[in-house]
């Protein structure tokens, strides 16, 4: 278990990257200073999990990353109850709240006048205490009464619907693929320029207001999004 937890961190410090492929057996053993018969175990546990691909004659490759959680994108989910659905343990680190003046961008995007009072979030979502998601949300405090004092350390919409009496109707989602920056490095643990996704949502409610605004940054190798597609 040893051996197989030194090559996970080789794996997750960017050493071995997906599609690399690992020396052979015996070289691999001398590098690491281990038997090849305890090599070889280490090598079928991770096979078993999915990190490395063995083929007969070839060699043995890491393996693409398998997401976590799958969602269809069609569902407008609450990432509370995605990541426990999966039997994991919700969390928040991180919080940030304040209250803003929208800007003129922020204004144009969200449809107010550039001088509407918001409610900022700033939030890591964890997944039994690892960070899979960064959410930065923007809220129109002046369709309902929400202070900066409220427990934004779980779901948002449970928070909005069962305190606030708030129907959430629908949301206009963009999604774009980004890379890490620093900040995302830092907030995510991954590594720089990991590829993420970019959910850009526009919520509205059953009056077809435009309520909250969010921007949600999924680590790629922890979640992935399909959608049904018809003719």
């Amino acid at each position: 278990m040893k051996i197989k937890e030194h090559i996970d961190n080789l794996i997750a410090s960017g050493n071995y990257e997906p599609g690399d492929k690992l020396p052979s057996e015996t070289a691999f053993a001398r590098e690491l200073d281990v038997s090849r018969a305890s090599l070889r175990e280490a090598l079928r546990v991770l096979e078993k999990e999915g990190k490395i691909i063995k083929t007969q004659g070839v060699g043995t490759f890491i393996a693409e990353p398998i997401p976590r959680f799958k969602k269809g994108i069609e569902e407008l989910f609450s990432v509370t109850d995605t990541i426990k659905k999966e039997g994991y343990q919700a969390g928040t680190i991180g919080l940030e709240v304040a209250s803003i003046i929208a800007s003129k961008k922020l204004a144009i995007q969200m449809k107010v006048k550039p001088s509407t009072k918001l409610l900022q979030l700033k939030r890591i979502r964890t997944a039994d205490g690892k960070p899979v998601v960064y959410c930065e949300d923007f809220l129109n405090i002046e369709l309902f009464p929400l202070a900066e004092t409220e427990n934004f350390t779980a779901s948002l919409f449970d928070l909005l619907e069962n305190k606030y009496g708030l129907k959430i109707k629908y949301a206009l989602t963009e999604i774009n693929p980004v890379i890490a920056n620093q900040k995302l490095v830092s907030k995510l643990e991954v590594q720089p320029n990991m590829p993420l996704l970019l959910l850009k949502q526009l919520h509205y409610d059953e009056k077809d207001q435009l309520f909250l605004y969010s921007k949600n940054y999924f680590r790629s190798d922890q979640f992935q999004f399909r959608v049904l597609r018809t003719r």
